[in-house]
């Protein structure tokens, strides 16, 4: 009996050991360790340049204080990004996507290059909301949405690929507004509808507010019409959704808009283990609150409102489930492709 006590005894030893040291393992995990933060377009947008400051001051909160570097996988309107950290990226928590709402878009619709589910993905929080802009080029004799709707030749606007906000948003205000837009698709990021539109090969633009806020301060582009989240320096623009009469068009453009509330989101593909995405989710929540981010954020004009990750999966998870009846009706037009 004392033999089989002081067994006992010694066990609970080992186990109690044991049990410090399996900690420490999993904090010190990215010690020495590099985070990739991939992001499915080029820095100089919205989400580019959230991601690329992200990058430059998260680390200081994971324990073991990795590097943190930004890789730029442009195209398929973030559909190749989000693809490659659901599918082909390690789930070691190495690997987070800085991404755009609409992907849920792409995934509702039916688009044909999804290969993810959003609501699988362990979302890390997100920045916050972002409005949208709809916008032409400033030497454009338009000056409102009602010269746009009157004119007598389709201008042409840029788009990335259906499940964007370059394509869905013009496509609708076509189809439902009287809008004389012709889409052109092909353009792997925002930056380079940007300078199809300096360069007068495309007329107008559709995006999250942040670059189309630079690209007017900058003289280049005219707003014309915003989405239902107000945008600083243009709340009275009208919204794109209450100039479509009532009826199918104005709730698919209510539908639309529903993601932007989601804003910037961040998170790791499914499988990477619970303790590193707590960690990371830690990190994620105190970054968004740091005076040295937000100081980068505000020097780009990026407003930074945090959402938790639980905010952002259940907004996901809400989108997602649409009735039946809904997600016929925008398959029926929110996967028109009208020009080339």
């Amino acid at each position: 009996m004392r033999r089989l006590g002081l067994l006992y005894v010694l066990g609970c030893c080992v186990i109690a050991s044991a049990a410090p040291q399996a900690a420490q393992a999993q904090t010190d995990f990215y010690k020495g360790k590099t985070i990739t933060i991939v992001v499915g377009t080029r820095v100089g947008g919205s989400i580019g340049n959230t991601s690329l400051i992200l990058s430059r001051h998260i680390g200081r909160f994971i324990p073991g204080n990795p590097t943190v570097i930004l890789r730029q996988m442009p195209g398929g309107a973030h559909l190749n990004a989000t693809n490659h950290v659901f599918n082909v990226a390690e789930a070691d928590g190495l690997t987070i996507l800085g991404s755009n709402p609409a992907i849920d878009m792409a995934q509702l619709t039916k688009v044909q290059a999804v290969r993810f589910d959003v609501r699988q993905f362990q979302w890390l929080g997100s920045t916050g909301p972002d409005g949208t802009l709809f916008a032409i080029r400033s030497s454009l004799p338009y000056k409102s949405f009602k010269d746009l709707q009157n004119a007598k030749e389709e201008i042409v606007v840029g788009s990335t690929g259906p499940g964007s906000n370059s394509h869905d948003v013009p496509l609708l205000l076509k189809e439902f507004a009287g809008a004389k837009i012709k889409l052109l698709s092909g353009f792997q990021a925002n930056g380079d509808i940007r300078l199809a539109l300096e360069r007068g090969e495309a007329d107008g633009w559709s995006a999250l507010a942040t670059p189309i806020r630079q690209a007017a301060a900058a003289g280049k582009v005219r707003p014309l019409v915003r989405g239902r989240s107000p945008v600083k320096g243009f709340e009275n623009l009208p919204v794109d959704e209450d100039l479509a009469p009532p009826g199918i068009g104005r709730s698919l453009l209510a539908i639309r808009g529903t993601p932007l509330a989601i804003g910037k989101p961040f998170g790791v593909r499914p499988g990477v283990p619970a303790d590193r995405v707590a960690m990371l989710r830690e990190a994620f929540g105190k970054v968004v609150r740091d005076p040295q981010f937000l100081a980068d954020a505000e020097k780009v004009q990026i407003d930074i409102d945090a959402l938790t990750s639980e905010q952002v999966t259940k907004d996901f998870v809400a989108m997602i489930n649409q009735p039946p009846e809904t997600i016929e009706m925008m398959l029926k037009y929110m996967k028109l492709e009208s020009g080339g």
